[in-house]
């Protein structure tokens, strides 16, 4: 539980991991323009990686809606789709719709509840990205550079990855320094550009299962080397 991102530890085996989305989604003054149960889907995706990166699997889920009733449904298939992608059974969704006002812009805040499972490790690691740094309108028009769900969770469950590191809107350079303070590091991809809803996560991979690793990705990995 030491090299936790943003996951919050509640007791000795219990961790809670958040992640928002504002101004995207369908109305005319968002940002980003993207169906709900889109937004709803990356939104999982990070609290999920956050969950990860403690060591832990999800049990309960919290869901605060912004956007309006009528998205309750649209925002519930969108984390119903990343929970079918790994092949996990849906937790029970609670929380609440702003009803009382109409809001001119989309927004979404997710919590996950999850209970430990598995101990991370940092040591005697081959380090990778596995995706390219993407934000806005870049997610939804590079999807094949956005690394995959459910290879991620395949990592973790065949044990070839002893930790992952979701990159977030400080990227990956940030991320990096946070794993391996006074360090410098060197990797092909921009190290400052923000990953967005973590379409890149950093890896870690035991040096006797990068082949294994490398086959078992699909979207492009890149290395990372650590001074």
């Amino acid at each position: 539980m030491k090299y936790m991102r943003n996951a919050i530890k509640i007791d000795e085996t219990s961790v809670v991991t958040i992640d928002n989305s504002g101004c995207i989604g369908e109305k005319e003054l968002d940002e980003v323009h993207a169906s709900n149960e889109l937004t709803a889907y990356y939104t999982t995706r990070v609290a999920l990686f956050e969950q990860w990166c403690a060591g832990a699997e999800p049990t309960h889920i919290f869901l605060s809606n912004f956007t309006g009733e009528e998205a309750w449904e649209d925002y519930k298939r969108g984390i119903q789709a990343a929970f079918d992608e790994i092949g996990a059974a849906l937790p029970a969704i609670n929380g609440s719709s702003e009803s009382n006002f109409k809001s001119l812009q989309s927004g979404i805040s997710l919590m996950i509840v999850g209970k430990v499972k598995y101990e991370n490790s940092i040591e005697n690691l081959q380090w990778f990205v596995v995706g390219k740094p993407l934000v806005g309108q870049e997610v939804i028009m590079e999807p094949q550079d956005v690394v995959k769900l459910k290879e991620v969770h395949n990592l973790i469950q065949l044990k070839v990855a002893k930790h992952i590191w979701p990159v977030g809107s400080k990227g990956i350079r940030s991320e990096l320094e946070r794993i391996f303070p006074n360090r410098k590091f060197e990797c092909p991809l921009d190290l400052e550009k923000s990953s967005g809803p973590a379409t890149s996560v950093i890896v870690g991979i035991p040096f006797d299962k990068i082949e294994e690793f490398k086959n078992l990705i699909t979207t492009d990995c890149y290395l990372v080397k650590i001074n």
